[in-house]
Parts: C-alpha cells; structure tokens; sequence
C-alpha cells in the first residue's frame, strides 16, 4: 500500500513492478500469484492445491482466475492511483468502482460455489484449493473497500471461519 513496488529496487526483482514475485535461492524470480501457487503445489505436493482429476483441477483454475483474472487486476493500487491521478476520479467515485468490481468477482464466486455440487467445506471438496486461496484476497479486499456481501451466503459461509486471520 505504500508503493515499495514501483521503486528501481523491486523493478529489478519484477519489471511489471507487481506484486507477488517470489525469489528462491538466487534463482530467477517467479511472478504472477497463479504461477506461483502453481509452483508451489508442484514443488510441495502435500497438501495438494490442485485435485488429480483433470475436470476437477479446470474448475478449481477457473474459480482461482475469477479472482486473479478477473477481479484484483481491476482494485490493485496502481489501478486505484490511475483512476485518481489520471482520471480525477475522487474518493467516493473510486470507491465505487473498487466496490463495484469486487463485489462482481465475489458474485461470481457465490454462482459457482451454491451450484456447485462439487463445493465442500471449501471451493471444491473438503481441502483448501488455489480456489480458496485466491477467494481469500477477494474477501480480504470486500472487507478493506467496505463491500456489503451479506445476499452472498455461500461466500459468507465460506468467510467466517476464515475471516479472524484476515
């Protein structure tokens, strides 16, 4: 939130100067959170983020990219900063877009979660997936830009045993 992201340094780390990126061993830097969940859970198999089965492991991408595709790129604060800064939009107006849009992704998430038959105690199944993972940033986001989600109930119910580590 205070932009350590755009400074010379962490451009050095990542040229698109976003976050995440992660550097292991000296190694080039990994960057994009997907590809890295993805890494992890190829690099850590246990527990596994992805499930085995091929159709299983498209739903939980799926799910994952609302979040990551879909909803954050359009919240993260160098959109925030270009919608004030660029287009003069002023606090309330940014508000509502911030709020707009991550309320679309949470929206999103509650369709195919409460038809889901698929859905567990979590996005898919009973274990926490690259799709809880990623619903964690949107739920984080919808309480930091004040979002009511309360017409979301499988999304609520989801949250709030997650929500005292948020």
């Amino acid at each position: 939130l205070q932009g350590q992201q755009f400074a010379d340094a962490y451009k050095a780390v990542n040229p698109q100067m976003m976050l995440p990126a992660l550097v292991i061993d000296g190694a080039p830097p990994l960057f994009q959170s997907l590809a890295i969940l993805e890494y992890l859970d190829e690099t850590h198999p246990q527990p596994p983020l992805l499930p085995k089965d091929p159709r299983d492991r498209a739903r939980v991408r799926g799910l994952a990219l609302i979040a990551v595709a879909d909803g954050h790129p359009l919240v993260v604060p160098r959109i925030r900063g270009f919608l004030e800064k660029e287009l003069h939009i002023d606090e309330a107006g940014r508000n509502r877009w911030l709020q707009h849009w991550t309320l679309k992704a949470l929206e999103a998430y509650e369709g195919h979660l409460a038809a889901g038959r698929e859905t567990g105690r979590f996005c898919h199944g009973d274990t926490p997936t690259i799709a809880d993972i990623c619903l964690v940033s949107q739920v984080f986001g919808a309480n930091f830009f004040n979002c009511n989600t309360s017409r979301l109930a499988t999304v609520e119910e989801w949250a709030e045993p997650n929500r005292k580590g948020i």
